[in-house]
């Protein structure tokens, strides 16, 4: 009887650390990153999701903060979010939000209920970091784009500077349970190339007011190609 106490014990451990982990994270996020957004994420992601149209599903939408963005072209948005806390501040904000069109899951990026090529959009951004198997998650992105469908991408990556990535290396373990699962080095961009998208616009800037570990960033399109029209 105290061994079955002991081990259920230990089993509950990791999880309570996990549930307060995620409220911590959750409740902080907004505040930990306005100086950030106000200084280069809010016009980012303005420019970048301007090109948003059609039936869209954002993976990872978190606490909300792309939603004022998403222009009138868009018709239908899935916003997925596997964190119960961080649903808790997303449907806070689209009850505010005047536009009617939203619907909130919490799917993983690499499990999407839905059918083959459902989505005209896709939009990560701050996210694919953080998702367990990059290849995994892309790949399902692919799947759900229709043809000419787009991701929509902003992400932090591996440093381009030697000493940077070898501190990357270093302190990766820690920086991902602090930051909820988030990775320091990933090379994104590579991953969406042999995932089959074309890249057609790519722009790569610092990420203003954070570490030199997490500076970083790409951002851009990327196209699922159509198939080519049968020769009659």
């Amino acid at each position: 009887m105290f061994g079955t106490e002991t081990t259920q014990r230990e089993q509950l451990q990791p999880m309570l650390i996990k549930k307060i982990r995620s409220y911590l994270i959750a409740k902080s996020y907004d505040y930990a990153m306005g100086n950030t957004e106000k200084r280069c994420l809010q016009g980012w992601r303005r420019e970048l999701l301007a090109q948003a149209r059609g039936t869209l599903l954002e993976i990872g939408a978190g606490t909300g903060v792309n939603l004022p963005h998403y222009p009138e072209t868009v018709t239908q948005i899935i916003l997925s979010e596997p964190d119960r806390q961080m649903r808790l501040r997303l449907q806070h904000k689209t009850d505010i939000c005047r536009r009617n069109q939203f619907s909130i899951t919490p799917w993983e990026a690499d499990a999407i209920e839905m059918p083959d090529a459902s989505f005209d959009t896709i939009v990560s951004t701050l996210v694919l970091c953080s998702v367990p198997s990059l290849k995994t998650s892309l790949g399902e992105i692919y799947r759900l784009l229709k043809p000419n469908g787009i991701l929509l991408f902003l992400e932090h990556v591996i440093s381009d500077h030697p000493t940077t990535r070898t501190w990357q290396h270093r302190i990766e373990p820690l920086w991902s349970f602090c930051a909820g699962d988030c990775h320091l080095t990933r090379d994104t961009e590579t991953a969406i190339r042999a995932t089959g998208l074309k890249i057609e616009q790519l722009i790569e800037a610092p990420m203003i007011g954070t570490p030199a570990f997490v500076e970083r960033t790409i951002r851009g399109v990327a196209r699922k190609s159509a198939p080519l029209a049968e020769v009659v």
